[in-house]
């Protein structure tokens, strides 16, 4: 095996998921677990109600007991029929399955109980006590106990008192639990399916996260940066791209071979000229750490005279220990393989960054090495701004799929009940689909930017039909954030022969840039005209407006404004960068006026054909 494809296998972790997976894994899971924590909560709740519910009636039953027991055993005693009322008592306590159920005299003294053990007045007197009636028991915590006081006409009074307790059957329970449990696992299974179909739809996503990862890792193969075609449009602009950069690296290789090669042809020129000519720096040293040869390229990038580096130790050229290290290890090691390190040096004064390669010259017993250095600062700006893209991609895709989750989820529990409630959700899930789609195509219009590829699908074009859908999707966001959207049209307007979708997408964007960042209770307005030919859209705004330092750089791709307030905006950095472009192409142009504070007025001028109706 290539000793560097080892060590590529070595550092590289064990995979539990489906390369591109980890892209929303992790969402994945955390719906799972809130899914799981809501069902418990649902057998619960439901356990508790139903206990409720159960000592409810049967508490009403006892009360209902009580009185219609309290009213006949009032008129036998009146008459004198112990015997009757104490086996009325005793019936009623075996049918209601009462755990006590006795009638006791003023004093504390029990004639009757449906356990004949706690009568202490075995025959019934003609009065007693003519005071207060008996005291009651304490009745508070345990089973359901009621005291319901008699009056006896012409004896005196008396106390029914009735204690119950609440009966909670297992099949009950485990019915309810039963059912909780299958639409549990109905509800899991569903989000399972959701999960996989979005994971289908975001895995090239993911896979192209990886390879700009592994972009800036140094990885240049582009074997290992390609991803599979057959996973759509966004897979196969990639590939696109990657093609073109390594047609482009080799390009620029034959070329520089070529103009050395011509130019020593021309003029003779020697191995040291040829060096010179190489714009990286090239340095030999020996075992020493000694330079033995530098070209001019290798004295601008370590800022030295080029006289004064022959002979020199590497170590007063380079102050990192990492590079110094590096090399010195080369003629240590037995295995003799290339290394890289890189020296970043920039700051807010500016600077570069650096990539210093070294390998050994000789095999077993190495007396030299070469080392290349090459300023690589603008690629590094590069993967920067390719990873603050990713980042803020990957954050504008989770919003929508959040809210896309818990509106499916809604009209899956309440739909059936609440057709309202599930038409606002099916609603929320369009609008929020159309965002997701919205985001796709920017990242696909950038992709076709960068490969020069950019067309237009000329067809006609209801410009009444475009802006009336344009107001219907953000109506909802304006007033939701408290912000009057209003919509200045002519009486007519005509039929232009444009790429819908591409005028669509630079309306959608500024629209949408409008309200992001107007706060609430602000305006955003859009006056549309036809004017000498052409077509007049300005989206005006009372936001936080653009200070003049951004407003030449506002349509830079990936670029955002360095206003604190715009970094509480999510954004992907891409909007007006593709605006710009796509007016372009229609043979337009857009332009902004902005103070800061004062609000942003985006304007845009589209000429129409002349055979537009």
């Amino acid at each position: 095996m290539d000793p560097a494809a080892a060590r590529e296998t070595a550092r590289r972790p064990h995979r539990w998921l489906v390369r591109g997976e980890s892209l929303i894994a992790s969402t994945g899971l955390v719906l799972a677990a809130i899914l799981l924590a809501v069902m418990s909560t649902t057998a619960y709740w439901t356990l508790r109600v139903q206990r409720e519910a159960l000592e409810s009636a049967r508490a009403d039953e006892i009360q209902s007991l009580s009185v219609l027991l309290g009213e006949m055993v009032t008129v036998l005693l009146e008459q004198g029929q112990l015997s009757t009322v104490r086996r009325l008592v005793t019936e009623a306590g075996h049918h209601a399955k009462l755990s006590e159920c006795r009638l006791v005299l003023a004093g504390g003294q029990v004639v009757a109980a449906a356990n004949p053990s706690e009568i202490t007045l075995l025959a019934l007197p003609p009065t007693w006590s003519a005071g207060d009636e008996p005291d009651a028991r304490d009745t508070d915590g345990g089973p359901l106990r009621v005291s319901y006081p008699l009056t006896i006409p012409g004896r005196g009074k008396a106390r029914l008192e009735i204690t119950a307790a609440v009966e909670d059957p297992f099949w009950r329970a485990w019915e309810a639990q039963a059912g909780v449990g299958v639409i549990g696992a109905l509800a899991l299974i569903a989000l399972w399916l959701v999960y996989r179909r979005m994971r289908s739809r975001l895995q090239p996503l993911g896979l192209i996260r990886e390879a700009l990862l592994a972009i800036r890792d140094g990885e240049q193969a582009p074997a290992a940066l390609v991803v599979n075609d057959r996973l759509g449009e966004e897979a196969r602009a990639w590939n696109s791209l990657v093609t073109e950069m390594e047609r482009t690296n080799k390009q620029l290789v034959g070329q520089q071979l070529d103009e050395l090669v011509r130019v020593r042809e021309a003029h003779g020129l020697d191995l040291n000229s040829a060096c010179d000519a190489m714009w990286y720096g090239l340095l030999l040293v020996d075992s020493e750490l000694r330079v033995t040869y530098a070209n001019g390229a290798a004295a601008i990038y370590l800022r030295t005279k080029r006289e004064a580096m022959p002979g020199a130790k590497l170590t007063d050229l380079v102050s990192d220990q990492l590079v110094t290290e590096c090399v010195r290890r080369l003629f240590q090691a037995r295995v003799r393989h290339r290394t890289a390190v890189e020296l970043d040096k920039r700051g807010d004064s500016g600077g570069e960054v650096l990539r210093f390669t070294a390998r050994a010259i000789g095999q077993d017993d190495p007396t030299a090495a070469i080392i290349v250095i090459e300023d690589v600062t603008q690629q590094r700006v590069a993967d920067e701004a390719r990873n603050a893209f990713v980042t803020q991609v990957t954050h504008e895709l989770r919003s929508p799929l959040t809210n896309i989750r818990l509106s499916a989820e809604t009209a899956i529990e309440d739909g059936e009940q609440h057709p309202l409630i599930r038409a606002k959700c099916l609603n929320v899930i369009n609008q929020e689909a159309k965002r997701l789609e919205r985001v796709v195509s920017d990242m696909l219009s950038v992709a076709e930017i960068e490969a020069g590829t950019l067309e237009l699908r000329k067809d006609d074009v209801r410009l009444d039909a475009l802006f009336e859908e344009l107001q219907s999707d953000y109506a909802p966001q304006a007033n939701d954030k408290g912000i009057r959207l209003e919509f200045n049209l002519p009486p007519k307007l005509p039929v232009i022969k444009a790429d819908r979708d591409k005028i669509s997408l630079v309306l959608h964007n500024l629209v949408n840039n409008a309200i992001k960042y107007t706060r609430k209770g602000g305006r955003v307005i859009v006056n549309v005209d036809i004017e000498d030919g052409a077509m007049l859209v300005d989206v005006i705004d009372t936001g936080i407006g653009i200070t003049k330092g951004d407003i030449d750089l506002v349509f830079q791709k990936f670029y955002r404004a360095k206003d604190p307030r715009v970094a509480e905006v999510t954004g992907s950095g891409l909007g007006l960068a593709l605006a710009r472009q796509v007016v372009r192409l229609h043979g337009g142009e857009i332009r902004v006026d902005s103070e800061p504070d004062k609000g942003s007025t985006f304007s845009v001028r589209l000429p129409i054909p002349a055979r537009a109706a």
